[in-house]
């Protein structure tokens, strides 16, 4: 338990909330905002009624699992399907949300293969190129 508020609160805790002030354009801003809120509290609300419950089935390492297994889902959904929006700005934005979603996964996909050849098989490939200095081909 205290590894999980020593790792998450720095580093993937506040993400939703900064990802969703970037994400979203200026005239929803507050409704995109409200929304992420609003989700982020339903899920710790469903965290907090089932753990009781899941504590009891499955003994605290089994529940511990379930939840771990949920945040690797989640991981790769994230991986997948939420671009990159360090660095950019509202213009560039524009450019990266007009891509659909499916192109964006394709390349997620390659890049994933890419850096098992690359890191595991130990094979020299060639980098792959930046998806959003080419994006408006994909689009």
């Amino acid at each position: 338990m205290y590894l999980f508020e020593v790792f998450y609160s720095p580093g993937e805790g506040p993400v939703p909330f900064t990802y969703s002030a970037e994400a979203f354009p200026l005239h929803v801003r507050e409704v995109g905002m409200s929304w992420a809120t609003a989700v982020t509290w339903c899920f710790n609300f469903i965290i907090s009624f089932t753990w009781p419950h899941l504590r009891s089935a499955f003994k605290p390492q089994g529940a511990f699992a379930w939840y771990a297994a949920w945040c690797l889902v989640g991981w790769v959904l994230v991986l997948l399907f939420l671009p990159e929006t360090k660095a950019l700005t509202l213009e560039e934005l524009d450019q990266v949300f007009s891509v659909p979603t499916g192109k964006h996964a394709m390349y997620q996909l390659k890049n994933c293969v890419w850096h098992f050849r690359t890191w595991v098989l130990r094979q020299k490939l060639e980098p792959l190129p930046k998806f959003y200095t080419h994006a408006d081909k994909l689009g």
